[in-house]
């Protein structure tokens, strides 16, 4: 590979990781203060009614989403369909994914909240009526990513979560909260993203419509090998929170969730990594793709290691501080899910790294190991020990899927842990496309 090639290479990747990175950790900072704010306002008891309420239409949303935010930034960035082609074809998938959120939410929802008042299922269903719009504000961000617009891409993922913020603070300074209007907000900030999701398609991109059945067939097979390892991931991270809810009383899901928030914390550096790797790779070739992927692991690791050491010392001053003394019991929890945040960090830009090199399917083969670990950790430790024993099922069964989906990556990706680490040098034969 000629020096030139590389360097634009080096110098591309780094500033849309640093453009992605701050974009990802602007999302942090306003998803840990629109936390604390709405757990103080509604304390543990209405903060677990939220987490009902959001939880099930999203996991509604995921049962349908079929991998096209995957789909969409690898078929832009290699080119094989115009612009409009993907554009348009995404569109007509995104009605029919509305349709099955809608039918799939309404079914579900009457069952899974049955233990809480009318009031939290009466939400949860006007919550559901809006989440599709998480996909119609998504598909555009994934335009932009596949076209390594990594600015317009990470202001699209902010618009919900600072509109949520926004909001919250001015019941904050009213000292009115209520779980209806805190819903609403929600529900007003994914209006707002759609809309500004739209508006970045049609006037600035200016992409207009090309049906062409090649390239819904391709973004839906790509979609649904993708979508297989999505799901499984959802799923395997929330399925302590979806047995919680099911079996526990609401205090104590809402610690839980309050655990989980603070150990995810650090999640925006394997985001914002696995965001580049996939944007970038999708518009290299293998050989270079793969010395990004080698890159991206590296600076995952490290991050992650020096972030979730600092986060286990300061945990139990960060709860008192941040959520009051009511969440004390949330910080022995967050300490036993650091080390699985890493693992799971690393794991997230691994499955990136495949699906930049066509390999969509290998994720949901780690994460099948991570579920049966979860579900077998979670049937003996749940009972006996609530939360905290979901917190050890969790980070077991996050290191089962790193060290399963590391074996695929030295035998299907070509990347061996060597290679990973920097140790020996990734071979690369072919040329880099422009990056």
């Amino acid at each position: 590979m000629r020096r030139p090639v590389l360097n634009s290479l080096h110098s591309g990747y780094f500033r849309n990781l640093i453009t992605t990175a701050a974009g990802q950790a602007t999302v942090l900072v306003l998803g840990v203060f629109t936390g604390i704010v709405s757990a103080r306002l509604l304390g543990p008891q209405g903060r677990g009614e939220l987490a009902a309420i959001t939880l099930w239409p999203i996991v509604a949303v995921l049962l349908a989403s079929l991998g096209m935010n995957q789909a969409i930034v690898f078929h832009v960035g290699k080119r094989r369909f115009a612009l409009e082609e993907v554009w348009t074809a995404a569109l007509v998938i995104w009605l029919l994914q509305s349709l099955v959120v809608l039918v799939a939410g309404l079914a579900l929802l009457p069952v899974a909240l049955r233990q809480y008042g009318p009031e939290t299922r009466h939400l949860a269903l006007i919550f559901l009526a809006f989440a599709p719009l998480l996909m119609l504000a998504g598909y555009p961000a994934n335009l932009a990513q596949g076209r390594l617009d990594m600015l317009s891409f990470s202001v699209l993922r902010a618009i919900a979560p600072l509109t949520y913020a926004c909001g919250l603070a001015i019941l904050m300074l009213l000292g009115r909260a209520s779980l209806r209007g805190i819903v609403g907000l929600q529900v007003a900030g994914l209006c707002l993203a759609a809309a500004a999701a739209l508006w970045l398609v049609l006037w600035r991109f200016r992409v207009g419509l090309a049906w062409s059945r090649a390239a819904c067939g391709d973004l839906l097979r790509f979609g649904a090998k993708s979508n297989l390892s999505s799901l499984a991931i959802y799923v395997n991270q929330r399925a302590d929170q979806l047995l919680l809810s099911l079996f526990v009383p609401p205090r104590d899901l809402g610690l839980y969730v309050v655990a989980v928030a603070l150990a995810t914390a650090v999640g925006f550096i394997p985001q914002a990594v696995g965001a580049v790797t996939i944007a970038t790779g999708a518009n290299l070739d293998p050989d270079a793709a793969r010395m990004v992927i080698a890159r991206s692991f590296r600076v995952t690791l490290a991050a992650l290691a020096a972030a979730c050491a600092a986060l286990f010392v300061i945990c139990p001053w960060l709860v008192s501080l941040a959520y009051g003394p009511s969440f004390g019991g949330a910080a022995t929890a967050c300490r036993v899910l650091l080390p699985g945040t890493i693992a799971l960090g690393l794991n997230q830009v691994l499955y990136d790294g495949a699906r930049a090199l066509e390999q969509p399917l290998l994720p949901s083969y780690s994460e099948g190991v991570s579920i049966i670990v979860t579900i077998a950790g979670l049937m003996l430790m749940l009972p006996r020990f609530g939360c905290l024993g979901a917190a050890v099922a969790s980070t077991t069964a996050y290191f089962a899927s790193l060290v399963f989906m590391l074996g695929l990556a030295r035998h299907r990706l070509n990347l061996g842990m060597r290679d990973l680490l920097g140790l020996v040098a990734v071979p690369v034969f072919g040329r880099a496309a422009e990056v």
